[in-house]
């Protein structure tokens, strides 16, 4: 019999998930945190893994009859589940139906663990997924302007586009700036291409209004890039560069900057802190919806497990913030739409923070994880509402 291979699926955002968290359940989740070694050691070591994990809900999947059975038998199997080629995650997730058969690589080193239930269990990538998984390093320097597009595992150069310089000095053997320049003068023979060489104490003064026509030119090369785009752009130069760029740039989606000449920073330290950088930013955003949801807590938002649940389903969830640690598993009744925080021991039992993130994906919300410390009263959930 031909075995039944999980589809590699790539999700960028947390809204890529809809089509699967509509299917029909029960769903079964697997996250698998992947090992680290030679390829060999690696791949005996997540097989043997990968096994136990799927023996841990064995006894639910058998309770289903043959659609478990079914579903057992292609997860049991790890050359089923992995994707071919090599590793690009830390993790593994998996995640099998009567309908869907698929695998995604994470970025994040999440804890391992199986569940079975009416819906995927989505909460051990959300905070990946509501992160900006992909963004820009825009390194900002005179002598090489580089463009990098990044993840938290790592970044590559993206080529401006043709005719933009990345090199101060040869913008300025290249390039006149737009205005007339005044005071120049030739400390020695032309240089041609229209160079502007500066002679004179005028003529060094005014290095800043050249040096912002270039960066001008680079803005114009990372709009083209990025059009249509709105993925965030981390800038890394030094504190008189960065002032400069922010005063003149027109892209829309600039991130917290990384103060530091890009080519002074060590291998890898540059991205590190970019990542740092992107992490600032979300905690920012969680701030912001928790400044929100205090503003407006008691008819426009909830701490409550069984309102903000019900709001999900209804529709009326606009941001739901979900606590990095805290679950509570039970069952939501959708046709009377009564929760019963309490287990059953059958595969319709769910955490239902899950639930709630679930359904307010569903309806277009916005998910964000805080950490358990800044949710109001230690609560797993705080739902802000549309209405």
């Amino acid at each position: 019999m031909d075995t039944v291979k999980a589809e590699l699926t790539h999700f960028e955002t947390a809204k890529d998930l809809k089509p699967i968290l509509s299917v029909e359940g029960p769903c079964v989740s697997v996250y698998l945190r992947l090992a680290e070694g030679t390829a060999n050691q690696t791949r005996k070591a997540n097989d043997l893994a990968w096994r136990e994990l799927i023996r841990q809900i064995e006894p639910k999947l058998q309770s289903l009859g043959a659609a478990g059975r079914e579903m057992l038998e292609h997860l049991d199997n790890w050359d089923a589940v992995c994707p071919e080629g090599e590793q690009q995650g830390r993790s593994l997730s998996v995640f099998r139906s009567h309908d869907v058969f698929r695998s995604t690589w994470l970025n994040d080193a999440v804890a391992s663990t199986a569940v079975v239930g009416p819906h995927f269990y989505i909460r051990p990538m959300l905070r990946e997924l509501t992160s900006d998984g992909v963004f820009y390093i825009l390194a900002l320097s005179q002598k090489n302007v580089r463009l990098l597009k990044a993840t938290s595992r790592n970044a590559e150069e993206v080529a401006f586009p043709p005719g933009t310089a990345s090199n101060y000095d040869e913008y300025m053997h290249t390039s006149k700036p737009d205005h007339d320049l005044e005071n120049r003068a030739s400390g020695g023979p032309d240089m041609g291409g229209g160079a502007v060489l500066f002679g004179t104490g005028a003529d060094r003064e005014n290095k800043g209004e050249y040096l912002a026509h270039f960066y001008r030119e680079i803005d114009k090369g990372l709009n083209e890039v990025l059009r249509n785009r709105k993925d965030p752009v981390v800038l890394v130069a030094v504190e008189y560069e960065l002032a400069l760029y922010r005063s003149l740039s027109r892209y829309p989606h600039l991130a917290q900057d990384v103060q530091g000449a890009p080519n002074s920073l060590k291998a890898g330290e540059m991205h590190a802190r970019a990542i740092e950088a992107m992490l600032y930013c979300y905690d920012r955003k969680v701030d912001e919806a928790l400044t929100e949801y205090n503003h407006k807590v008691g008819g426009g938002a909830t701490n409550r497990l069984k309102e903000a649940i019900t709001a999900a389903y209804e529709g009326r969830v606009l941001t739901l913030l979900v606590s990095d640690s805290l679950q509570t598993t039970g069952v939501f009744d959708e046709s009377t739409f009564e929760v019963k925080g309490r287990e059953t021991g059958t595969a319709i039992d769910e955490d239902l923070v899950n639930d709630a993130a679930v359904q307010t994906i569903l309806h277009a919300g916005q998910v964000l994880v805080a950490p358990n410390a800044k949710m109001p009263h230690g609560s797993p959930v705080a739902a802000i509402f549309r209405f």
